[in-house]
C-alpha cells in the first residue's frame, strides 16, 4: 500500500496545488486490495456482494454502461504512441454528447486543449469492460468556471462516421437540488491503473455547498475517474466527481503505520462533485444553439473567452453554397417528438448507408430536433433515419431553407 500511495501522489505532482486542493483528473476508487465480483467485471470497494438490494444493483449496472474513459494525445507526440488515459465521461445524450471535467481534457497546468480527445465505453457482452473501439470526441461548450465540458461524439477513432445504427446508452440526469446530506451515493469511472474493467465506490453525501455549486461526499476519490459519475440508488446521475480536499496536517500527524496503509488519507480527505444541475444548464444551453449554425469553436465561459486555436473547424472552399441540414423528427400518428433518432444524408437514391456514401449524420434532441455535423449543397437527398421503438425510415427529403420534418411509424 505504500508503494500505491506514494505512487500515486507523484504521479499528481505535475497537477495545479493551492493549498490542499487537488484537482482529480484521475481519481482511483479502488485500492489493492479490494474485492472484485467476476461475475459483473466491476470492482467494489468492499466486496460484498449483498451491500445493495437488487434494484439499486441494476440501476447502477444499467449506468456503467453510460460511463467510459477519455484518452488524449497531441500531434507533437512521438509516431506510433497512442493515446493516452486522461480521465472519464459520462453520456448524457443517446446523440453522442458526453461530459466531462475540463481538466481532463485540458494540457497540464494550462487552458490549452488536447490535440486529439477519444472515449472509450464499456461493452455490455464482456462484463463491463471496456469495448475494443473508440470515439473521436469535439468539444462543444466548456464552462471553466465550474471545470466542466460537454463534448460531442464526431467519428470513429479513425474519421469514419458513426453507423445510425449505434444509439449510445445516455444516463439519466437526476435532480441534484433534492439530493439530502447522509444520502448514499456510488461513483462509477476508470481507475488509472484499474485495467480495462470500471470501477465503483460507495459513500454519502456529507454536505451542500450551494454558494459553491459543490456536493461533498465522503466516497473515496482518489485516481482514476475525473469526470466520472455520482449516481444515486436510483442510477440517476447526480454529480460530476471533480477533485479532493485532502488536510495533509492531519495526515503528517498519524503514525507512519497509518500513513502507509491509507488510514490516514481515508480520515483527512473530502470528494467534491459537481452538481448535475449544472450539467442540464449546460445541456440547455446546447439546446438553444442547435437552432443556430454550428460554431467553429466551442463556446468557453469563464476566463478567456477565446478557445484554442487548433479547435477551428475547416471551413468549406464553397461556404457559400452549402447550408445547415436542420430539422425536426416526430411521431407519425401523435406527432410526439422523438428524441435520441440518428440521422443519415446519402445522395438521392441510395438505398444504404455506408462510410462511402454518407454525407452527413446527427441526432435529435430532447425536443426531437436535429442539425447534422456537415452542410450540404440545396437540394434532394436520401435520408435514413433509426429510433428505439420506431421503424426505420428510408425516402426522399428537400435540402433548402426550410426545415426537414421527418415522421416514423411505431413497431
Amino acid at each position: 500500500m505504500a508503494h500505491w500511495l506514494k505512487a500515486g501522489l507523484k504521479d499528481r505532482a505535475r497537477l495545479p496545488i493551492i493549498g490542499a486542493v487537488f484537482f482529480c483528473w484521475a481519481l482511483q476508487l479502488s485500492p489493492p486490495g479490494s474485492a472484485r465480483n467476476p461475475s459483473s467485471g466491476i470492482d467494489s470497494q468492499d466486496g460484498r456482494s449483498d451491500s445493495a438490494s437488487p434494484e439499486t444493483r441494476a440501476a447502477v449496472l444499467k449506468a456503467i454502461y453510460t460511463v467510459g474513459l477519455v484518452l488524449v494525445r497531441n500531434s507533437a507526440d512521438p509516431t506510433g504512441e497512442g493515446p493516452r488515459p486522461r480521465g472519464s465521461g459520462v453520456v448524457v445524450r443517446k446523440d453522442g454528447i458526453v461530459v466531462t471535467n475540463f481538466h481532463v481534457i485540458a494540457q497540464d497546468n494550462s487552458t490549452a486543449l488536447y490535440d486529439d480527445l477519444f472515449f472509450n465505453v464499456p461493452d455490455p457482452g464482456v462484463s463491463a469492460q471496456l469495448a475494443d473501439h473508440r470515439y473521436r470526441l469535439k468539444p462543444v461548450l466548456i464552462k471553466r468556471e465550474y471545470d466542466l465540458a460537454l463534448l460531442r461524439i464526431t467519428s470513429d477513432s479513425n474519421g469514419q462516421p458513426v453507423p445510425i445504427s449505434e444509439v449510445l446508452p445516455a444516463i439519466e440526469l437526476g435532480d441534484s437540488r433534492a439530493i439530502q446530506l447522509l444520502d448514499k451515493l456510488i461513483i462509477i469511472g476508470f481507475p488509472e491503473e484499474g485495467g480495462a474493467s470500471v470501477t465503483v465506490n460507495e459513500g454519502i453525501v456529507e454536505g451542500k455547498d450551494i454558494a459553491g455549486n459543490w456536493i461533498k461526499t465522503s466516497a473515496r476519490l482518489i485516481h482514476g475517474n475525473s469526470g466520472g459519475a455520482a449516481v444515486d440508488k436510483a442510477g440517476r446521475l447526480i454529480g460530476i466527481p471533480t477533485r479532493v480536499l485532502i488536510d495533509r496536517t492531519l495526515i503528517e500527524k498519524k503514525p507512519a503505520a497509518n500513513r502507509e496503509n491509507g488510514a490516514a488519507y481515508e480520515a483527512a480527505a473530502v470528494g467534491y462533485l459537481r452538481p448535475a444541475q449544472l450539467v442540464k444548464s449546460m445541456l440547455a444551453k446546447v439546446e438553444t444553439l442547435a437552432g443556430r449554425s454550428s460554431p467553429a469553436k466551442p463556446l468557453v465561459t469563464g476566463g478567456s473567452e477565446k478557445p484554442p486555436e487548433h479547435q477551428a473547424a475547416p471551413q468549406p472552399s464553397s461556404a457559400s453554397a452549402l447550408i445547415t441540414v436542420r430539422g425536426l423528427v416526430r411521431g407519425a400518428d401523435d406527432h410526439h417528438l422523438i428524441a435520441g433518432a440518428r440521422i443519415g444524408l446519402v445522395p438521392l437514391g441510395a438505398r444504404d448507408v455506408t462510410s462511402a456514401n454518407l454525407l452527413a449524420w446527427g441526432g435529435t434532441n430532447s425536443e426531437g430536433q436535429f442539425e447534422l455535423n456537415k452542410p450540404a449543397v440545396p437540394g434532394r437527398y436520401t435520408v435514413k433515419v433509426r429510433a428505439l421503438g420506431y421503424q426505420d425510415f428510408i425516402g426522399e427529403v428537400n435540402v433548402g431553407s426550410e426545415p426537414v420534418i421527418i415522421e416514423l411509424h411505431s413497431l
